[in-house]
């Protein structure tokens, strides 16, 4: 390799990594202070609205989500929960018709078809102005869905996003994805006073019931339910008081692998079939948001091993390529060596928080090349079992 080709690849590489994580936040930020902040409305208004969960065998967890979803403070008749259990074979169903007491409709399809197919059954059924989706592993806060739905009273808003916060416990990944969340929250901030949210959370989130449209197999529903009001010339915005809690997301790293690719795969084919989104002309900064958030941001894996290798290469020749090397090749180290970190937490203290931080983006780019490559051969994920946490 010629070293004028490997300092180009290694050039680009780096700024394809840099791009990926401050792009957005830089172009949001520049469009507000040339622009101006973004302004809604808000108002204590109370439509109708109904709730929907879908899930799939989920006996150890349902319990707590009814409790969570029946103690909200909403007007009880302006409100309805809408379980749809698809195709589950536990004790599911038994468990929400003996605690529902009426307050519960439940929808059910003995074949499991998947999540978007349940999310297009139930919202059929809704009698809600607004439709609010939550996961079952989802606890609302009291105040959620009040906090989502006044936001509702800007005839421009078509569709809202609730905080995801993420209960601390003992697994490995619970304060590396904390971090991360802390970071998008910030992205997501900024996104909504330019404009709209390039990226949507599935725990937690709002539409007006008549911007829906049906869900295609294999795409995420949180990303393609926000490209879909944001298409039909409505905002899609973040709010940060309306929160839901949920533990770590991922308990392991098969898990995160799995969970990473399959969402990457289905976001991947809910940008294909709302491409047009992508003409910055049409949709100004969302456009340029979204290609580098749900596309660019796919190829980080592909960047970062070019980087590595160009960078192994290089360092041969200069004294300042040999310490970008040995930087990256410490950063890839503290990932392979978190588990003794994790393990002596108390005495690595920082050390071992970066090397949470470092295999946690090292196991979710993995997901995430995989992801990718399923894309690219045309694999999809049309249906699946969550793992459950704790045993839930």
């Amino acid at each position: 390799m010629p070293f004028e080709i490997a300092v180009l690849v290694f050039i680009l590489s780096a700024a394809g990594v840099i791009l990926v994580f401050l792009l957005n936040p830089l172009l949001s930020l520049l469009a507000v202070l040339i622009k101006g902040k973004k302004t809604v409305k808000t108002s204590s208004i109370y439509p109708p609205v109904s709730l929907i969960t879908v899930v799939h065998n989920a006996q150890n967890l349902i319990l707590d989500k009814i409790k969570n979803s029946l103690s909200l403070d909403y007007p009880s008749e302006r409100f309805e929960f809408v379980i749809f259990s698809d195709g589950s074979t536990d004790d599911t169903e038994s468990k929400i018709k003996n605690l529902g007491n009426g307050e519960i409709r439940l929808l059910s399809n003995p074949v499991h078809e998947g999540k978007n197919s349940g999310i297009n059954s139930a919202v059929q059924h809704c009698n809600g102005e607004i439709i609010v989706f939550s996961d079952a592993g989802a606890m609302i806060d009291k105040d959620g869905i009040k906090n989502l739905v006044k936001y509702f009273a800007d005839p421009d808003i078509g569709g809202v996003c609730g905080e995801l916060v993420i209960v601390k416990d003992k697994t490995r990944f619970s304060e590396a994805q904390s971090d991360y969340w802390r970071f998008d929250r910030t992205i997501r901030i900024l996104e909504s006073q330019a404009g709209s949210i390039s990226s949507n959370t599935g725990t937690l989130y709002a539409i007006r019931r008549e911007l829906f449209n049906p869900l295609p197999p294999a795409v995420t529903d949180d990303l393609y339910n926000c490209l879909s009001v944001v298409k039909q010339n409505y905002r899609f915005i973040f709010v940060p008081d309306a929160r839901s809690f949920t533990q770590a997301r991922s308990i392991g790293p098969a898990h995160e692998v799995g969970r990473r690719r399959r969402i990457v795969n289905g976001s991947l084919r809910s940008i294909c079939l709302m491409r047009e989104l992508l003409n910055p002309f049409k949709f100004g900064i969302f456009s340029i948001n979204l290609l580098n958030r749900n596309v660019i941001r796919r190829l980080l894996p592909v960047c970062l091993i070019m980087m590595f290798t160009s960078n192994l290469y290089l360092s041969f020749y200069s004294p300042w390529y040999k310490a970008m090397f040995l930087l990256q090749v410490a950063f890839y180290l503290s990932a392979l060596f978190y588990g003794t970190l994790f393990q002596k937490a108390s005495a690595f203290g920082g050390a071992a928080r970066i090397a949470a931080l470092a295999y946690y983006f090292c196991i979710g780019n993995y997901g995430t090349l995989l992801g990718l490559m399923d894309f690219i051969t045309g694999k999809q994920f049309v249906k699946w079992t969550s793992v459950r946490i704790n045993g839930k």
